[in-house]
């Protein structure tokens, strides 16, 4: 697809399940802070959610020599 052109994957996310986490917490207390008409919850939901958002911009890890992502060798059973 014409969108996604020259976008590769990057391997695992070291952050996903942070960023889940805080995507469900940030929900629930956005409900619940609409449900119970509390404004400083809905605000407090908002912070948690853009924690979450923000992960998405932390450096990838590097290797010892600071050269880019870390890789594993490619496995020479695989053609």
């Amino acid at each position: 697809m014409v969108f996604f052109h020259g976008r590769r994957r990057a391997g695992p996310d070291r952050f996903l399940l942070v960023k889940l986490a805080t995507l469900i917490l940030g929900g629930v207390l956005g409900l619940v802070g609409m449900r119970v008409g509390n404004s400083l919850l809905v605000s407090v939901a908002i912070g948690v959610v853009l924690v979450g958002f923000l992960l998405r911009f932390l450096p990838k890890p590097t290797d010892a020599a600071g050269h880019g992502e870390v890789r594993e060798p490619p496995d020479p059973t695989e053609s």
